[in-house]
């Protein structure tokens, strides 16, 4: 049996609730974040280490993050008490929580080239603007969770770029668009007819780069690809100077045969 301390942490109801972002716990956890990406960038590029190691580094990390999918998920159906369809990943970085250090233990190309970026993306914003996570003063264990979720998705994909093992490029941009549409239908189609009904995919939500009178869906998906296009291009700017350069060869070819 679990003694109440220790319920309490699990269930999240230890401390005094409200919002605490922006707060000491939040800059506390923002500065461990912070490290914990720079530890990864840092081994991920060193040059000491054999790629053999690095990949077994990359494995821990990901290994790690599944097995903590599954755990809170236990903890939560146990002792909170949730039902297990209560676990489905609803929210883009949930279920990026998931993808992502699958696809790097397989190293599936393509998938990082749907799922990578929009998940950097995600973990950046989600610290930036860490809405409903630091709901109590303590550390206690949903807001632990929330925190190391997020943190994958900086880790991985910061630790392969530094890595070099894959990149993010302007040449990636169609792929990228198409991953962030599957976050769209797992939001706004599957888990609706799971029966959750928030606003997963913040569509409807107030954020910083609202429109009066446009609709904030179309606001925040041209958003979302100008920042795609951006950051694809600035991750490996050689291969998207390559690319745009293809896009004008053929261009060029087209209108030549067309004349």
């Amino acid at each position: 049996m679990l003694s109440e301390t220790v319920k309490s942490w699990l269930i999240g109801s230890m401390g005094n609730g409200g919002e605490y972002a922006y707060k000491a716990i939040y800059w506390y956890t923002l500065a461990a974040v912070v490290l914990a990406f720079g530890i990864a960038v840092v081994l991920g590029g060193s040059k000491r280490l054999t790629q053999k190691t690095k990949r077994k580094i990359l494995v821990g990390i990901c290994v790690f993050q599944l097995g903590f999918e599954v755990l809170w998920r236990v903890i939560f159906v146990l002792v909170r008490h949730d039902s297990v369809i209560s676990c489905w990943p609803t929210y883009p970085c949930n279920l990026g929580g998931i993808l992502i250090p699958i696809l790097a233990l397989t190293d599936t190309k393509r998938g990082k080239q749907l799922f990578y970026l929009f998940g950097f993306i995600g973990g950046v914003l989600t610290f930036a603007m860490p809405d409903g996570i630091f709901c109590s003063d303590v550390m206690t264990f949903p807001i632990l969770k929330s925190i190391l979720q997020h943190t994958g998705l900086l880790l991985i994909p910061g630790f392969e770029y530094a890595n070099r093992s894959y990149r993010s490029s302007l040449r990636d941009l169609g792929w990228t668009i198409c991953g962030a549409l599957v976050h769209v239908v797992n939001c706004e189609v599957i888990s609706r007819m799971l029966g959750f009904t928030e606003d997963y995919m913040f569509f409807r939500s107030g954020l910083p780069f609202v429109i009066p009178g446009v609709p904030q869906y179309i606001t925040l998906s041209v958003f979302a690809i100008i920042v795609f296009a951006i950051l694809s291009f600035l991750c490996n700017t050689d291969d998207s100077i390559r690319f745009i350069r293809e896009l004008r060869i053929v261009g060029k070819k087209k209108k030549h045969v067309s004349i």
